[in-house]
């Protein structure tokens, strides 16, 4: 992170490669004793992983860096996530969703590139075939059905920040303040204050690899 901070104290724009939000909210709060400007993309509406661009003040605005593919895959989401990983180094990956037309992926200019070299079929989504802002019903795979877990991944924040909300009584499930290791099942709506309310319309069941598979309606 130092490095990404030289760098944009020197006056240039730095990109880094796609981060966990948690590291995105610690870098965040170097850049702001550092003075210095930061912005991070997704590509997907509310993505966790992100990418972040670092600029000196005197700069008025940044590109977005990432790109949203649309990749169709025969096998299910974990399946695609292992084929990914095997293929593109962890900065190269940033969200993984379904859609109707099969996955989206967000990543950068290089990722696609090595994607379309190992012969995957791949292209950039149109507007029309990414998901809706402010309300959309999305697959999320979760290692488990805590509060904290859910709600950090349907909203697309660091689960500290989400957990951080939680202890301070801004989270409520069943018409309650809800804990961070309350569980939520089929039909529940966690409502979270400045973010918006998830739905848990259907577990899908468990993965391979012991996690589950909800699909949550996102609202904000």
């Amino acid at each position: 992170m130092q490095e990404y901070l030289k760098k944009a104290r020197g006056g240039r724009v730095v990109q880094t490669p796609f981060m966990e939000a948690d590291a995105l909210d610690e870098l965040r709060r170097l850049a702001k004793q550092e003075g210095v400007c930061l912005e991070t993309f997704g590509g997907l509406p509310m993505a966790s992983r992100r990418v972040a661009v670092l600029f000196p003040e005197h700069i008025p605005a940044v590109a977005d860096p990432t790109l949203v593919l649309l990749l169709r895959f025969e096998g299910d989401l974990e399946a695609l996530e292992d084929k990914l990983r095997a293929l593109l180094e962890p900065g190269l990956l940033g969200d993984l969703e379904e859609s109707k037309e099969g996955f989206l992926l967000a990543t950068l200019l290089k990722g696609l590139k090595i994607l379309q070299e190992a012969g995957f079929e791949a292209q950039l989504a149109t507007p029309e075939q990414l998901p809706q802002v402010r309300e959309r019903t999305r697959s999320v795979v979760v290692s488990s059905l805590r509060v904290d877990v859910v709600g950090a991944k349907g909203f697309g924040v660091s689960r500290t920040y989400f957990a951080q909300g939680v202890k301070a009584g801004k989270v409520r499930l069943r018409g309650k303040t809800a804990s961070a290791k309350d569980e939520l099942t089929e039909g529940d709506t966690l409502l979270a204050e400045g973010l918006g309310s998830l739905v848990v319309k259907k577990v899908l069941g468990h993965t391979r690899r012991g996690n589950v598979k909800l699909e949550l309606e996102v609202r904000r």
